[in-house]
């Protein structure tokens, strides 16, 4: 089964299982259905409020050059250009990430949902992305071993791009909870990615992510997504928040 985006007569629809929070559009989803307007570009995509679950949202140009995701409130989040984002310097090997995930798993974490678009387990082929993340604690990382659902595609073919900056989303989030102690209400601000490389459904893959750094309630984490020997295929900068009844 597929999870298609949907497009109306006035813009996108996010459908209604894609969301980390309930009730929320997934941040990553979104972001990759805006970096589609800038095909082959980095991009850096800026959330502003969330996006609704089942409801047409506008997609327009802006003044700026770029485009918005917005209803009737204004602006959910743009995109636009940026400048290419720094590789990681090094990939964790497979190896390391299996045995990660036998010795310190994450879904006994009190962030953990199983629900989750991006990172649970519980979902079903076709309806979630299904990383499940475990601790790298010598390499300050979080990582999984993935390979990516056929059924997130129609017919084979390249993952989306709402499924590849969906990836890289949740690696992030773990960053900053386990590495910088933020607490569970702390969202995406912004998500900046560069795509080197398709990422194909049905083969092994790396999603991993770290924390930069924090200051008060901002952190900065990146995260990445390799094939199975290292090769990266897409990378992104990112600025988590802390929201500020949590700080």
């Amino acid at each position: 089964m597929t999870h298609d985006r949907q497009e109306t007569s006035t813009g996108v629809v996010v459908p209604d299982h894609v969301y980390g929070f309930p009730g929320v559009g997934f941040g990553g989803y979104a972001a990759g259905i805006l970096s589609r307007q800038f095909p082959g570009a980095s991009v850096k995509v800026s959330f502003r409020r969330p996006v609704p679950l089942g409801s047409p949202v506008e997609l327009r140009a802006t003044e700026a050059g770029g485009y918005e995701l917005a209803d009737s409130g204004g602006t959910l989040l743009f995109v636009e250009v940026c400048e290419p984002v720094a590789p990681p310097p090094s990939v964790p090997s497979w190896d390391d990430v299996v045995a990660a995930e036998k010795e310190h798993p994450l879904t006994d974490s009190p962030f953990y949902r199983g629900d989750c678009y991006g990172c649970g387990g519980d979902r079903a082929p076709g309806l979630g992305l299904r990383q499940t993340f475990a601790l790298l604690p010598e390499q300050s990382l979080v990582a999984a071993t993935w390979t990516p659902d056929r059924e997130l595609t129609q017919g084979g073919g390249e993952l989306a791009a709402e499924d590849i900056w969906g990836a890289l989303d949740c690696p992030g989030g773990w960053a900053c909870r386990l590495f910088n102690d933020a607490p569970h209400e702390t969202v995406t601000a912004y998500l900046a990615t560069t795509v080197a490389k398709a990422v194909v459904p049905g083969e092994d893959h790396i999603t991993f992510g770290w924390a930069t750094s924090v200051s008060g309630r901002k952190h900065l984490v990146g995260s990445a997504i390799a094939t199975r020997d290292g090769e990266l295929c897409a990378y992104s900068t990112a600025l988590w928040l802390t929201l500020p009844q949590a700080a």
